[in-house]
């Protein structure tokens, strides 16, 4: 019933805005076969499958540096991961490894250094299997899955200070530099919606990396009112079958995601840094 709902909201999306193509950002967590909150590896690999059949897909600094020289075209796609937890590794990597797809893992560094790091803790408490990826792990996705950053300790930008933010940033940059021998060049934001990230916090992420993606939701990322250090993304989850998926992917949901969007600005926020996520 609610995949059935979800369709028709997607149908009159598509009718309210018409448009030439796609150029979305997926943006995934975890991919596990027994986490409720997971992708399952046999949908993961089906919507694999589909996105390279039907896109071009490119790392993501590929795709950032088309967007920054105004060539992004319709059909371009990346490929994200949030956190980094070792399923990552144990059963997306193999997929992606099938069908030659890159991908970028955002890390947030803490909870790979120590996995009872307090936000993610409860998370693994309740879920065993939801552990970080080891260092020796991603140097072995590496060069077909990049890293980027998503701070030290997974902090809502907007409810630190300059120091703590900098702070933030330049361990995770630096953590990530001294295990793999480079710095990332793009963050995601951790929450990643409008409220999650200030003006002066932007400026500083800027001074660091090249570009930033949000967990905003929306296929395309061409229209110049979109900054490099704003990149929309399309978030899959658990509920999604093919279908939904090849609709989101083409832009079907953007509406509904524009209206939910302005929901989350004028919704309860609360304080991000005191509760965990997925």
């Amino acid at each position: 019933m609610q995949n059935r709902i979800k369709k028709m909201a997607a149908g009159v999306s598509r009718f309210l805005m018409a448009r030439d193509g796609s150029t979305p950002i997926l943006m995934y967590h975890s991919v596990h076969p027994e986490h409720p909150l997971a992708v399952r590896p046999e949908a993961f690999r089906e919507q694999i499958a589909y996105l390279v059949e039907n896109y071009k897909v490119v790392p993501l600094r590929e795709y950032l540096e088309a967007k920054r020289n105004n060539s992004l075209t319709p059909g371009m796609a990346a490929v994200t991961f949030d956190d980094g937890y070792r399923d990552n590794y144990r059963f997306a990597y193999p997929i992606l490894e099938e069908f030659s797809c890159p991908a970028t893992i955002f890390l947030v560094t803490a909870f790979i250094e120590c996995d009872n790091y307090l936000s993610f803790g409860k998370k693994v408490s309740l879920y065993p299997d939801l552990e970080p990826l080891s260092w020796s792990e991603i140097k072995e996705m590496h060069p077909l899955v990049e890293v980027g950053a998503h701070t030290h300790s997974h902090i809502q930008i907007s409810g630190v200070k300059g120091q703590v933010l900098e702070r933030e940033l330049t361990a995770n940059i630096r953590i990530i530099e001294e295990n793999l021998g480079y710095k990332p060049k793009i963050l995601a934001y951790p929450w990643g919606q409008p409220f999650d990230f200030t003006r002066s916090g932007c400026t500083l992420v800027q001074e660091y990396f090249q570009g930033a993606v949000t967990t905003v939701h929306n296929s395309d990322n061409r229209s110049p009112g979109i900054s490099p250090y704003h990149l929309r993304r399309v978030g899959i989850g658990p509920a999604d079958d093919i279908e939904l998926f090849a609709a989101k992917a083409a832009g079907d949901f953007d509406l509904i995601g524009l209206i939910k969007g302005i929901q989350a600005r004028w919704g309860k926020r609360g304080d991000r840094n005191t509760s965990y996520h997925l």
